[in-house]
This record gives C-alpha cells, structure tokens and sequence, in this order.
C-alpha cells in the first residue's frame, strides 16, 4: 500500500509536492472551520430559554443573562448587548449590523476551502499539460516508447489528484455554506423574538 502511495507521488512529480500541500492546507481549513464554528448548542440553548419565557409570558432576559454570562461565544456578548439597549431607539439597526458581522466571523477557512478547490484542479491540468509537453519531446527519438508512458502517467496521476482534492473540498464548502445559512436564519429568528418579548 505504501509503495503504491510513493509511486503515485513520484508519478505526480515536479507537480506532486504543491498538490500535497494543497491537500493538507485544505484538511487543515476544515477541520478550523469545524473547531470555530460550533456554537448551534449554546444556541439552543438561548432558544430553550427564549422559548420558557414566551410561554409563561415573562421578561426573558435574565434566564438569557445567565446563560450568556457563562458562555465566552462571540453569540453570547451580542445576546448580552440587545439585553443591555433593548429599549434603546435604534437597536434594531444596530442589531443587524453587528450580526452581520457575526455571521461573517462563522465564515472562517471557507476562503481557504474555496481557494484550494480551485486551485488543485488547476495544478492538475497544468500536470496534464507538461505531461503532453513530455510525450511530445519524445517523438521520433530512440526509446520513445517509455517516454511517452511516463508522460501520459504524469499527466492522468496529476489530474486524479487534483480532481481528488477539489471533489472532497466543494462537498465540504458546499455543507459549510448551508449550515451557515441554517445558523443565520436561527440566529435572526432568535434576535427577533428577544426584541418582541416583553420587558423593557
């Protein structure tokens, strides 16, 4: 198994080192982006208690108080900013404003994720490219056979593994997009609800 791996690489050559570091930059940016992003507990959390409050018909802002209080998320300090100016004239304003600027801090290694996916196929077909170059230099010289083999190997192992790289980072960035616009929609719907809850 490893001496197919190596002799894969050596294939993909002088191309396989940039698309190895392709590959490991983008499991590096979704594995970030897993570790960063991961606050749909504690918003349930705030739903929970938002939910309590509407059905009893009380001010929810010290169950939320409590809750954010205990939690360092970016989430929780706006939650206990809306707490603070809830009565204030232009929150609402304010509110969207800076859970714009929330929503758009969930985002992070998605670039990376978005830039290696359209990198590696690129690498891959420049791979294709110098492999053609190869063959073609071969023509009409003595052993030409065996130079032409390496050169199709070049070219097809270099578009396997770009293509190999780019298929598993746009699956990826492609379930990152809709669960942000999942979070989003949540986060909205809550800052909602805390603005129309009774108190002050």
């Amino acid at each position: 198994m490893t001496e197919t791996i190596l002799r894969f690489f050596d294939a993909c050559q002088p191309f396989g080192y940039p698309l190895l570091a392709c590959s490991l930059i983008l499991v590096a940016a979704i594995i970030y982006h897993l570790l960063f992003t991961g606050d749909g507990r504690f918003l349930g959390k705030l739903q929970s208690a938002m939910s309590m409050a509407r059905e009893n018909d009380i001010d929810p802002a010290p169950a939320l108080s409590d809750c954010c209080l205990r939690n360092s998320s970016p989430l929780a300090q706006e939650v206990l900013f809306v707490l603070q100016r809830r009565g204030e004239p232009h929150i609402k304003e304010q509110m969207e404003s800076r859970l714009r600027l929330l929503i758009d801090s969930q985002r992070v290694g998605m670039a990376t994720i978005s830039v290696i996916t359209n990198i590696a196929p690129m690498l891959g077909i420049l791979g294709t490219a110098w492999g053609l170059v190869e063959i073609f230099g071969v023509f009409g010289g003595s052993g030409a056979e065996p130079g032409i083999a390496m050169g199709i190997s070049t070219a097809l192992y270099t578009t396997i593994f770009g293509l190999a790289i780019a298929v598993p980072g746009i699956i990826a960035l492609t379930c990152f997009e809709r669960g942000l616009e999942r979070r989003a929609a949540r986060i909205d719907r809550f800052f909602t609800d805390l603005l129309s809850s009774p108190g002050k």
